[in-house]
Parts: C-alpha cells; structure tokens; sequence
C-alpha cells in the first residue's frame, strides 16, 4: 500500500505543478526560463510516475493517472498553441521593425 500511496501523492504534486504551468502559460510576459526549469521539473515527477507504475502494472489503471495522461496531452496542446502564437508575433514584429527601417532611409 506503501507503494501506492507514494504513487498518488506524486500524482498530487504533478497537479499542482499542470496548475502552475497553465497559469504561466496564460501570462502576458511569458517567462520562458521559468517554464522551461516547470517542464523539466514535470518530466522527473513523470519518470518517477513511471518507474512506480513498472514496480505495480495496476496503478496505471487509477483514474488518477488517466487524468494525468490527458492533463498532459492538453499541456503540451497549450504549449504548442502558445509556441504559435508567440511565433506569430515574433514575424510581426519582424515585419514590423523592417517597415520602420525603410521608412528610415527617406529621413
């Protein structure tokens, strides 16, 4: 029971860390240092996740690790969706900055 017990309580942290991730991702000023120190801290707990999972098959049929699987599927949807975005703005930036150099060369 130990075992499991273990299990759910990291499962617990991984929630809380999925929270913390989507409220940074949903920031105006995106503090990609932050996120990135977030995701990796994510990857260790879901290795750990996993290795517990390899000492007992039956916890990975707990609802609670399903939940986790989809939470992730829908972090990394956020992730990419964020990715594109900022990667819009970027080009218009861009765009922008090389209008502003041209407009440059007639004063």
């Amino acid at each position: 029971m130990h075992l499991a017990d273990d299990f759910l309580k990291t499962l617990s942290q991984l929630s809380d860390l999925d929270r913390k991730i989507t409220l940074k991702l949903a920031e105006v000023e995106i503090n990609s240092a932050e996120i990135l120190d977030q995701v990796d801290t994510r990857e260790q707990i879901l290795l750990t996740l996993i290795s517990i999972i390899n000492e007992n098959d039956e916890l990975a049929q707990l609802p609670e690790w399903h939940d986790a699987i989809k939470r992730t599927q829908l972090t990394v949807e956020l992730m990419q969706k964020k990715t594109a975005e900022l990667g819009s703005d970027l080009k218009k930036y861009r765009y922008g900055n090389k209008s502003v150099q041209q407009y440059k060369k007639f004063l």
